[in-house]
């Protein structure tokens, strides 16, 4: 068994009442455990470490952004034969009283906790599981913790988690649900965005309510057993109840639905990194224009005083000699909307680093000194905890969207939080490691709305990092993808993760951020910022793949270090990336109507379809909204084998109908792509008259 642990032995009603339970820890320890309903179907379990903590290890701090202010409801506790019953609107859970000998409580013996498809392992079989639910005290070098213990049912999946490049599947896998900057990688097990949230299509949901790290063992230890640790001297658990759809809309009602976007969100994007140059947009946008194809935002990376490539970090005003005062008006006015980089770091040695720091401004350390991030001794973080630093910078983001006549942001990076830091309200960089997005998130929102309106309803932030109640503010985008087959299909994970993890609008860099030789590129044309200097740098059939795929996403948004315009790509290439975009542009109303309903947009077929064994195991296909199927084209020569649900499909874009149910086989020339919309909706139902 596992040593660190000091696991739940015994539990009983306080006599005290208001729904909380006494627990008793192996060690003899007694915590109080508070269980709530706080909606129907969802269990929540709450408690702090055992009394004998230090009181300089219970900080009194600011609360993660996270939940919606919940109601407090305290279940009822009922003795029952074995246990107590722990009920509400829509839950009847049981949590085992103990009576085990002495002996037992010392050696730990598991405690079992049932709440309908959701049960720990318990004596006898839970001896053989090499880890207990319980405290995990702290040790040196090691903060508190506390540990939940899962039986997984014998063919039960397992999804949520945030973003996973290795397949939304997650049973067998260990996962560290820790925010990192992925500097350009695919295919590995660790992401930008992480979700404390799992869930099974055995009909359970567990969600840990915290900033911190989450550490998921799901099977990859002991096969049928799953162990979710979190840090901190507080617990913090829900329980959810469900179906794939229940779970998530009862997830959604704890934590936020993202809000309603403008339709012209969900048309084109179209972006490269970078535009030098305000004439190079314009340029840009009057060629793709004369090719026939659409744009409905622009997006600007180098549009500073410093190369935002190399520094990584927004320490300057606009450089006024490549984008003068007023350079987004002609583009406004054709109805072509505007986006800028920004980023929540500041450049070691900057006037600006200077001045937040002697104003405290930044994230410090232990010492008072500004904290660098983790990865970069020469980028500082400001503290959005800090309530003057935060009202700084979201006046100086209001008034640059007002100067610059901007309706959308990428607010990149946020991820790598020292540990050792200190924020203003004296939590560290390991509790607020994923929610430091969140906050830095709800500033950016701040921004939009005093400069775009009180709704911020003419505004659009795209965010790279993130975790829990993040998905209130849409969009989030996938990260630094290479610009690869295998990182094509590495990012349609990440992105069908997320989704199963809560968050509505997700997208990514069509075509793929970098290649090794564009990436080179790019860094040395920042010594000159010469226009039009870019070249394409993606293989021209994987370019139109990606576009056509773009299309049927929640939003088509083109990005990378190498041109990513469909006419700077050869024929077929080329025809079949501007035929895709115009199909988006008819596709837009209906997208737009689709995102304000429950689920979100991008459904896995998991949560399409739940209990279709069928469908569970088609993981690289999706809805788009209700009634549209989409299997993006995954490897050269245009071959898909995949799923089709019951019903008839009718084509979008050239391949012949199917029906289903059954898996199906297509071979798509260049300007065909498997996408399908259900035949009783129809082609009109989804499709705006061509402009």
């Amino acid at each position: 068994m596992d040593g660190r642990i000091d696991p739940y032995v015994a539990a009983e009603p306080d006599p005290d009442g208001d729904g909380r339970l006494l627990v008793t820890l192996a060690s003899g320890r007694t915590v109080r455990v508070r269980c709530e309903v706080p909606a129907e179907g969802v269990l929540r379990l709450s408690a702090t470490g055992p009394p004998e903590v230090p009181a300089p290890e219970r900080r009194s701090r600011l609360p993660d952004p996270i939940l919606l202010d919940l109601p407090h409801r305290p279940a009822r506790l009922t003795r029952v034969p074995g246990g107590t019953l722990i009920s509400g609107p829509g839950v009847e859970a049981v949590w085992e009283t103990g009576g085990h000998d002495q002996l037992d409580h010392a050696e730990g013996a598991p405690q079992d906790l049932c709440f309908g498809a959701f049960q720990r392992f318990s004596e006898p079989e839970g001896d053989t599981v090499p880890f207990h639910a319980g405290y995990r005290p702290a040790t040196s070098g090691t903060p508190a913790g506390w540990v939940e213990t899962i039986h997984l049912a014998p063919e039960a999946a397992v999804y949520g988690g945030g973003e996973s490049y290795q397949g939304i599947n997650l049973r067998g896998r260990r996962r560290r649900l820790r925010n990192v900057e992925e500097h350009r990688a695919a295919g590995r097990d660790s992401a930008y965005l992480n979700v404390p949230l799992l869930w099974s299509d055995a009909g359970w949901g567990l969600f840990v309510h915290g900033g911190g790290p989450v550490d998921a063992d799901l099977g990859a230890t002991h096969s049928e057993a799953a162990l979710v640790e979190s840090t901190g001297e507080e617990m913090d658990l829900f329980l959810i109840a469900g179906d794939a759809p229940t779970i998530l809309r009862r997830y959604l009602a704890l934590t936020g639905r993202p809000r309603e976007l403008p339709e012209w969100a969900f048309g084109v994007w179209m972006s490269r990194c970078s535009y030098f140059t305000a004439e190079e947009v314009l340029r840009t946008v009057d060629t793709l224009n004369g090719a026939g194809c659409p744009v409905d935002v622009v997006h600007v990376d180098e549009w500073l005083e410093e190369s935002v490539l190399e520094d990584a970090s927004w320490s300057a005003g606009p450089d006024r000699a490549r984008f003068p005062a007023g350079w987004a008006r002609p583009l406004a006015e054709t109805g072509v909307r505007t986006s800028l980089w920004i980023n929540p770091y500041v450049k070691r040695g900057t006037p600006l680093a200077d001045a937040l720091a002697a104003r405290g401004f930044l994230l410090k350390d232990a010492d008072g000194d500004p904290a660098a991030t983790s990865d970069n001794p020469d980028t500082y973080l400001v503290d959005f905890l800090n309530a003057p630093a935060r009202e700084w910078w979201c006046e100086r983001l209001a008034a640059t969207l007002r100067e610059e006549g901007n309706a959308a942001v990428m607010s990149d990076f946020g991820e790598e939080i020292p540990g050792h830091a200190v924020f203003a309200d004296g939590s560290t960089g390991v509790d607020r490691r994923n929610s430091y997005g969140l906050f830095y998130q709800e500033t950016v929102r701040e921004a939009g709305e005093r400069a775009r309106g009180e709704d911020g309803e003419d505004f659009v932030p795209l965010s790279r990092s993130g975790t829990a109640g993040s998905q209130r503010d849409p969009a989030h985008w996938a990260g630094d993808l290479p610009s690869t087959w295998s990182g094509l299909v590495s990012t349609l994970r990440a992105v069908l993760s997320m989704s199963l993890s809560g968050f509505s609008v997700v997208t990514f860099d069509a075509g793929g951020y970098w290649t090794p030789a564009s990436y080179r590129q790019a860094a040395k044309l920042r010594a000159t910022m010469t226009p039009d200097a870019v070249t394409a740098d993606v293989e021209p059939e994987l370019y139109g793949r990606w576009a056509q795929w773009a299309a049927f996403s929640p939003i088509t948004r083109f990005h990378g270090t190498g041109r990513r315009e469909p006419t700077a790509y050869p024929e077929p290439a080329r025809s079949a990336a501007v035929a895709a975009c115009r199909l988006r542009r008819r596709l837009r109303r209906h997208i737009a109507e689709a995102a304000a309903g429950p689920l979100p947009l991008m459904r896995a077929m998991p949560l399409a379809y739940p209990g279709d064994r069928q469908a569970r195991d088609a993981e690289l296909q999706y809805l788009l909204g209700p009634d549209i199927l989409v299997a993006p084209i995954l490897q050269p020569g245009g071959h898909r084998a995949f799923y089709a649900p019951p019903g008839e499909w009718t084509p979008l874009l050239g391949c012949p109908p199917v029906t289903g149910p059954g898996w199906r086989e297509v071979r798509c020339a260049p300007d065909q792509f498997p996408a399908y919309v259900r035949a009783e909706r129809g082609v009109a139902g989804v499709l705006d008259e061509e402009e």
